[in-house]
């Protein structure tokens, strides 16, 4: 009885530990850095403006290697993300 209850308390244990783990997602990238949108050069961000006039919500920017710049933004309810170069050249978008 004593093993049973024993095993009982330890799993609880173990779950509760458990649920606050932040783990890594695959579009996490190491290597980024946040940007305030005063950081972001204005050529990114005048692309930025350009190809997504009606982006809103949260708007998170983000340096990546290689003077890249990532943005992650909302088009209605779905949630974005684009790459631009250093120059405001577009390299790609996908839905999150």
């Amino acid at each position: 009885m004593k093993n049973l209850f024993a095993s009982i308390i330890l799993l609880f244990v173990m779950a509760s530990c458990s649920q606050n783990i932040d783990l890594p997602t695959p579009d996490d990238s190491s290597n980024s850095v946040v940007l305030a949108p005063s950081q972001v050069p204005a050529a990114v961000m005048d692309a930025f403006k350009a190809k997504y006039p009606t982006a809103g919500g949260e708007i998170e920017w983000q340096k990546e290697d290689g003077n890249t710049y990532k943005v992650k933004f909302w088009l209605g309810a779905q949630r974005w993300q684009a790459i631009f170069n250093a120059t405001g050249g577009f390299l790609s978008e996908k839905k999150l």
